[in-house]
């Protein structure tokens, strides 16, 4: 399964990134012979080169996510998605770990950037703690829905975290109710 990404365009353009392009350039013609190419040529691969260096990300990747008790990270959980936007579902004493985001240019190579991620229930509904690794838990805290989302400023990836009441934590019996029994009737 593919992760889900979405694509986007960028362009920063400086004076280092220009001076940088075209020393690439003239080190790329520098060992040919003079009739092999033009000055245009040398500007245009300058120009290949800029386009290059200043290639944003074009993907944000973000896997799945692995859910387990809260306390026990160590114990992993089916993944269950449900409803239209395929939501991940999970009980309200799990959590829900996300692993690092990742960013990739137009061709496919790795890009670094800050990704940012945030949740919107203000955590009333989940909780959010990001690990120094790059993964983000979501801890239940109490039912609802919580869209959850990663972005570099430019592209975004979101989630939708339903959180549903867990099973019964205690059965409470009251006190027995002592009657006595009708007599049995006799014949």
């Amino acid at each position: 399964m593919q992760p889900e990404q979405i694509t986007g365009q960028l362009v920063r353009c400086g004076p280092d990134i220009r001076l940088e392009s075209l020393r690439l350039a003239v080190d790329l013609y520098a060992h040919r012979e003079q009739d092999d190419f033009t000055g245009d040529a040398v500007l245009h691969a300058a120009g290949e080169f800029a386009k290059w260096l200043t290639a944003p990300a074009a993907h944000l990747h973000v896997g799945t996510p692995v859910i387990s008790p809260q306390g026990h990270p160590a114990v992993h959980l089916p993944l269950h998605r449900t409803g239209p936007d395929m939501a991940v579902t999970i009980k309200d004493t799990q959590v829900a770990t996300y692993p690092a985001a990742s960013e990739a240019d137009s061709k496919g190579f790795p890009v670094s950037g800050a990704v940012t991620v945030a949740e919107d229930s203000g955590g009333t509904v989940v909780a959010l703690a990001q690990d120094p690794d790059g993964s983000a838990a979501f801890t239940a805290v109490a039912p609802g829905t919580a869209q959850v989302s990663w972005t570099d400023g430019v592209l975004v990836f979101a989630d939708t975290v339903n959180v549903v009441p867990g099973d019964a934590a205690t059965l409470v019996v009251g006190a027995p109710v002592v009657t006595d029994q009708p007599a049995a009737p006799t014949t």
